[in-house]
C-alpha cells in the first residue's frame, strides 16, 4: 500500500519529484530533463485554483457577517432610542371619556351576575326558619342548629411585662455582640478563624470581657481557669494587640488591656 500524503494540498513533495524523475524513460527525456514537471505543475495549478476559490468564499462570508453586525447594531440602537423618545400618555384622553358609559354598563352587569351567584339573602333565611314552638323531633333533627354567636366584646390582650421586653432586648444585644465579635475574629490569624474551634471560643470569651469593660481590664480579670489559664489568655492578647484591636497600658505599675476595636 502506498503511503498517504502528509497533507491533501501537498501531495507533491521533494521526494515525489525525485521519484517521478527517476521513473521517466531516459531515452525519451528532453534535453532539459524537466518533462516530468508537466503533470505536477498541472496538479499544483488545480490546487491553487481551489485554494483561491475557498479564500474568496471566506471573504464573502466575512463581508456578509460584517453587514449583519451593522444591521443588528442599528436595530438595537433604534430600539434603545425608541424607549427613550416615545412618550406613552398616562392621563385620561377623549377616548377614555367616550368609553366611560360602556365601562359602567359592563361593571353593572358583572355586579348583577355576582349577586345572582351568591346564596340566599338574610330575609329569605329568616322566612324559611322554623319557629321554636312549632319544632318537632323530626324538624329538630333535620334542620341544622345555628352556629353559636361569637362574643363581640374585645378580647383583653395580655400585655407583656417589662421582664419579657428586657429579656428580648438582652437577646438582641447578645446577637449583635456575637456578630460584631465574629467580624473581629475574621481579622485574626487562621487558628482563631475556625481551624481550631477551641481557640476561637477562647478568643470570643476574651473579646466579650474586654467589651464589657471599656475602661480596661487587668490580666487577672480575664482569667477563667481551667478553661482560660494565663498562658492562653496571654496568647490571645498578643494576637489582639498585634492587630491593634487592644491597647496595652501601664496603670500604677500594672498592665491593663483596653479594647479599641476598629
Amino acid at each position: 500500500m502506498a503511503p498517504q500524503p502528509p497533507h491533501p494540498l501537498r501531495r507533491i513533495s521533494t521526494g515525489s519529484l525525485s521519484t517521478l524523475a527517476r521513473s521517466q524513460d531516459r531515452s525519451a527525456a528532453s534535453p532539459s530533463g524537466l518533462d516530468f514537471l508537466g503533470p505536477a505543475m498541472m496538479e499544483l495549478a488545480d490546487e491553487a485554483a481551489t485554494l483561491a476559490a475557498n479564500i474568496e468564499h471566506l471573504n464573502e462570508m466575512h463581508d456578509a457577517l460584517g453587514t449583519f453586525n451593522e444591521s443588528f447594531a442599528a436595530w438595537m440602537y433604534a430600539l434603545k432610542m425608541n424607549a427613550f423618545c416615545v412618550e406613552w400618555p398616562q392621563a385620561p384622553s377623549e377616548s377614555t371619556y367616550s368609553r366611560l358609559p360602556q365601562l359602567e354598563e359592563a361593571m353593572a352587569a358583572v355586579q348583577k351576575r355576582a349577586q345572582k351567584k351568591d346564596g340566599p339573602t338574610e330575609s329569605s333565611r329568616k322566612a324559611t326558619a322554623t319557629p321554636i314552638a312549632d319544632m318537632t323531633y323530626k324538624t329538630e333533627t333535620g334542620s341544622p342548629s345555628p352556629p353559636p354567636r361569637k362574643s363581640l366584646a374585645p378580647k383583653k390582650s395580655v400585655a407583656a411585662g417589662p421582664s419579657a421586653a428586657a429579656k428580648k432586648a438582652a437577646v438582641d444585644k447578645k446577637k449583635r455582640r456575637m456578630v460584631e465579635i465574629s467580624g473581629y475574629i475574621d481579622m485574626l490569624p487562621l487558628e482563631y478563624r475556625g481551624a481550631q474551634p477551641a481557640q476561637r471560643q477562647h478568643m470570643e470569651t476574651i473579646i466579650n470581657k474586654l467589651m464589657d469593660k471599656p475602661a480596661g481590664a487587668a490580666m487577672k480579670d480575664l482569667l477563667d481557669p481551667p478553661q482560660l489559664p494565663q498562658a492562653k489568655v496571654n496568647k490571645c492578647l498578643i494576637a489582639l494587640v498585634g492587630k491593634k484591636l487592644v491597647v496595652k497600658e501601664n496603670v500604677g505599675g500594672a498592665t491593663w488591656y483596653k479594647w479599641v476595636g476598629v
